[in-house]
């Protein structure tokens, strides 16, 4: 046999190439993987399970609504954990011993801050007004305040923080 043999040749290119290949192969699947594996899976967990607010007593009955930060215990993304987080706010409103409702202090409008004036609620943004029952009265806003579950635990009252999509007229969390 000699060693200009094309066939000999031919194989040895392919050989090399499959081999190349391979190498390659095997060091490019863990940086598909890195580049690929958070597209599926939730990098931010902000607590799901309700928040405490506190004693109940605070809120008294017919009293005016009062603003409350949300502030989760934990949230975690794909690198860090961070402790006592503000989600946002909630306005609380006593109408009953037992009987509490809570709103999210995001206007459905753009999402400005919403303020308590007297006997409404306002947005300073683009002068939405919402009735202390959270039904909008004037303004650009598309519907009423995002209403936030709320339950009375052992005198203690539990917030589940919600956000929801702004500027449409459906009420849909994000």
């Amino acid at each position: 046999m000699a060693d200009n043999d094309p066939d000999r040749r031919k194989f040895l290119k392919v050989a090399t190439c499959a081999l190349g290949g391979g190498v390659g192969l095997v060091a490019a699947v863990p940086v598909v993987r890195f580049v690929l594996d958070p597209a599926g899976k939730t990098t931010v967990s902000t607590p799901s399970e309700p928040l405490d607010l506190g004693n109940v007593d605070r809120f008294r009955v017919g009293a005016p609504p009062r603003r409350v930060e949300v502030i989760a215990p934990l949230v975690k993304d794909g690198w860090t954990s961070a402790r006592d987080v503000v989600l946002g706010a909630a306005w609380i409103r006593r109408i009953e011993p037992t009987k509490i409702e809570a709103f999210s202090a995001v206007c459905p409008h753009l999402g400005c801050a919403i303020g308590w004036e007297g006997k409404d609620f306002l947005c300073p943004c683009h002068d939405s007004r919402f009735s202390v029952t959270g039904e909008k009265t004037t303004g650009p806003s598309e519907r009423g305040l995002d209403p936030l579950p709320v339950q009375i635990k052992d005198g203690r009252l539990q917030l589940t923080w919600v956000r929801y999509k702004t500027g449409s007229s459906s009420r849909e969390p994000v």
